[in-house]
């Protein structure tokens, strides 16, 4: 801003003493346009008029050094502010001032060689000790390491004891593989300033890249204990024990510097975003990454991302019922809560099987996102559970007009048909079944559903047992699918053929299901297996089948032998 003070002294000294008014409007219009854009931008912040007036002053003489100056200040693109900054350095090549700023704007628009050209013409005679610094970080960036190095040693020279360019020679050191270089520059700058806790953290640097660990443990931890609230020393030891694989001590470090105020909530939560992103990690150190994210809760119960870190937490750690109950908080308080946070409780209550909640969240839904077929789905399969077959096939019908795709519109149909069979309503069943099947020819439930129902009523077996080959040939591990194929068979007479693919449905079986222990005797006793009959019969009754049922079926097959022994007599 003093420059800017500067400018516009020169510029009305210069009207008062060399030009009559009416000649200055016409003459130096470059400098009243100027001088009226500094007004504008230092009195009233009005960068749009300042840019405004300094372009037309340039129009009128684009040499005008002042103009090219200030447009080189408050020009947004890259490219146009350095060549408003090179326009003003040919005006005056000896201004510190202007040089600087090309400087600069030569760093923003990536003309590195220009910025490091005019920066050696900075350092020469200069003392400002960023001026050394960039020069050194362009250095470093050609992977000119010898160059940086000089440059910092003649900042040093001429300026005196700069503990930052100390450190960044020290670590130009180290990556030139010059170690004990790089240890007497960090042992150095800690007898200069023992006290500065960033001092120590070099030094421990250096004795963690030579591999001599304990003694950058000595160094860390002194840095630590000269200043617990420095977060960079807190960084940089989590760093060194996580290269090291010392994951206890890290974590410990982690939940230090959560407790730090002057850490930003941001870098909290990447912490913890970090440790929790990597799953084996994660779950073998759980119990040592609970006090971090519980803490960052506490500490911010009110931050989204710190609560929704907190509940996934609590669900990876199964307290799913603390997770629900502030899910359910954060969408009783909000008046439109997300669609994420309502299918999160949706997905816990029905993992708890609270159905009464499950269908309050789920209504909800449907009120929030009624174009959403997910919803009315779910909602239909809760009125299925209590008998409600009829609202059942109203709600489902309802999902219809939501259906993102085929795919959907054939599962929906296919559950409409297995609600019309439990009504018994067999014709409105096989038409929807017929229609599930128009929009998708392989959807393997409804064709297993609709070959099951019609071998149950022994019609149309030849299209049943079409239907349930394809079924156990897109699912062909599905052990309901299997025993629906060996009853088709069963009930076609085809006994063997029923054995062999229910051997197969027994073998997969992972439920213990009674209806296949009850078919599988079935069938054994169609092929005069009476006694591996009853035990299937019996396995069947053991894994609840009913009683009478299975009784019945010893009876009649008792009365059947009796009468064929009476026969053969």
């Amino acid at each position: 801003m003093k420059r800017f003070v500067l400018y516009i002294a020169a510029a009305v000294l210069l009207c008062g003493l060399f030009a009559p008014q009416q000649i200055v409007a016409r003459t130096n219009k470059p400098l009243i346009l100027y001088t009226d854009a500094v007004k504008r931008l230092t009195i009233y912040g009005d960068t749009t008029t300042a840019y405004r007036l300094t372009t037309e002053a340039l129009k009128i003489d684009s040499t005008y050094t002042p103009a090219s100056y200030l447009l080189a200040r408050i020009e947004r693109d890259p490219e146009r502010a350095w060549q408003a900054a090179e326009r003003a350095v040919r005006g005056d090549s000896t201004n510190h001032h202007l040089l600087q700023e090309a400087a600069e704007r030569s760093l923003r628009a990536k003309k590195y060689d220009r910025a490091k050209q005019i920066l050696q013409t900075l350092v020469k005679d200069g003392q400002d000790p960023d001026h050394f610094r960039l020069l050194a970080i362009l250095h470093t960036l050609a992977k000119e390491e010898d160059k940086a190095i000089a440059v910092l040693d003649s900042a040093e020279v001429r300026l005196g004891k700069i503990e930052f360019f100390s450190r960044m020679r020290q670590q130009l050191y180290l990556e030139g593989g010059k170690a004990d270089l790089a240890l007497k520059s960090a042992i150095e700058l800690v007898e200069h300033s023992p006290y500065e806790p960033e001092n120590q953290v070099s030094l421990a640097d250096v004795y963690a890249a030579l591999g001599v660990d304990s003694l950058a443990d000595v160094a860390y931890n002194k840095a630590i204990e000269l200043d617990r609230t420095n977060p960079s020393s807190w960084f940089a030891y989590a760093g060194f024990l996580d290269s090291r694989k010392r994951y206890t001590e890290m974590l410990l470090a982690w939940r230090n510097i959560i407790d730090l105020e002057s850490v930003p909530l941001s870098s909290k939560v990447s912490i913890v975003e970090s440790i929790t992103s990597k799953r084996d990690f994660y779950r073998k150190n759980f119990l040592l990454v609970e006090p971090i994210i519980t803490r960052l809760y506490q500490l911010h119960p009110q931050n989204d991302k710190v609560v929704d870190n907190y509940i996934t937490h609590l669900i990876a750690g199964n307290r799913v019922e603390e997770a629900v109950v502030l899910l359910k908080q954060r969408l009783n308080s909000s008046k439109s809560p997300t669609e994420e946070e309502l299918k999160r409780v949706i997905e816990i209550e029905n993992y708890l099987a609270r159905h009464d909640s499950l269908e309050v969240y789920v209504n909800r839904a449907i009120e929030l996102y009624p174009t959403k077929a997910d919803y009315w789905n779910m909602k239909a399969w809760l009125q299925m559970r209590r008998g409600e077959n009829t609202a059942a096939i109203a709600t489902l019908k309802s999902a219809l007009k939501f259906a993102p795709d085929a795919t959907s519109r054939s599962s929906l149909w296919g559950s409409i048909g297995d609600q019309y069979y439990e009504l018994e309503q067999m014709r409105k069943s096989y038409a929807a079944y017929n229609k599930a099947l128009s929009f998708n020819l392989d959807n393997s439930m409804v064709l297993n559903n609709y070959a099951y129902h019609l071998a149950v009523t022994g019609k149309s077996l030849n299209q049943a047992l079409q239907m349930a080959k394809r079924a156990t040939e897109l699912s062909p591990n599905n052990a309901t699918y299997l025993d629906t194929l060996a009853w088709v068979y069963y009930k076609l007479g085809d006994y063997e053929d029923a054995k062999r693919v229910m051997q197969q449905a027994m073998s997969f079986d992972k439920d213990n299901s009674s209806e296949l222990a009850l078919h599988y005797g079935d069938i054994l006793d169609a092929l005069g297996s009476t006694f591996m009959a009853q035990t299937y019969w019996r396995k069947a009754l053991e894994r609840g089948a009913d009683a009478t049922e299975i009784e019945g079926r010893i009876e009649a097959q008792k009365a059947r032998i009796a009468a064929q022994k009476a026969n053969q007599r």
